[in-house]
């Protein structure tokens, strides 16, 4: 049986990379979130030729702030897996995100649209196989543990700050309930570095290429700690 993903937010930057580069290993099915469908299509046939010939990329139409949305791209996710005799989703990315100074703006998408996805997706996580898990990408910014320093240690932006430090509240609460529940599902946040994305003009000073490796990794392993935020590095300070 394929291991199968869900990426949000997948058609450029960092998510597109992550959807390249699993799709690349062998025995994956992944499913490539977008808000238009046309610019996953083609953000996939710049790599097609390179997804392993035992692996699929689906494109999957999905605005996470619209709920007729997410219930379509969820049907088809059903569907798909029914199609192809796989019992369930293994691994959800919560990926898409926006950055901009509008609290309301940057809320809707980072937070209550995380949260509507993930709350929908649920049900779907392959509770039998073992290795299903919720990785939500974070930032360091959403990190309270650096910002007493002084002088500070980056530039502010509360908005998109603040809601990463909502979710990363939320993966400690869902790590707790899926521990409750026994399920065996891992929630953690990862924090992929300062990537040159449309996210921030361009001005990262990593390539997401890089950046994602470690969404990939921890996409792939079927077993790990849960509600633990940490990137490349090793655990990241709440």
């Amino acid at each position: 049986m394929p291991r199968t993903i869900f990426v949000t937010g997948a058609n450029q930057g960092l998510g597109m990379h992550t959807v390249h580069q699993l799709a690349s290993t062998p025995d994956i099915l992944v499913f490539m979130g977008s808000r238009k469908l046309a610019a996953a299509q083609e953000a996939l046939s710049k790599f097609a030729s390179d997804v392993h010939s035992s692996s699929a990329v689906i494109p999957v139409q999905l605005d996470i702030t619209d709920k007729a949305s997410i219930a379509a791209a969820h049907t088809l996710v059903s569907e798909t897996l029914k199609e192809r005799g796989v019992s369930g989703l293994d691994v959800l990315i919560n990926n898409a995100a926006i950055f901009v100074h509008s609290f309301e703006d940057t809320y809707a998408v980072n937070v209550f649209g995380t949260v509507a996805l993930t709350e929908a997706f649920r049900p779907l996580l392959n509770l039998n196989k073992g290795g299903a898990a919720i990785l939500n990408i974070s930032s360091g910014l959403g990190s309270m543990a650096s910002y007493p320093k002084r002088p500070l240690p980056r530039p502010l932006f509360p908005a998109y700050a603040s809601s990463k430090a909502a979710l990363n509240m939320l993966t400690v609460q869902w790590a707790m309930q899926e521990e409750e529940r026994g399920s065996g599902v891992r929630v953690v946040c990862i924090c992929p570095g300062y990537n040159a994305t449309n996210l921030n003009n361009y001005a990262g000073t990593m390539s997401p290429v890089d950046g994602c490796k470690v969404i990939v990794k921890a996409a792939l392993e079927k077993e790990g700690k849960t509600g633990i935020f940490f990137n490349k590095d090793g655990e990241n300070a709440w």
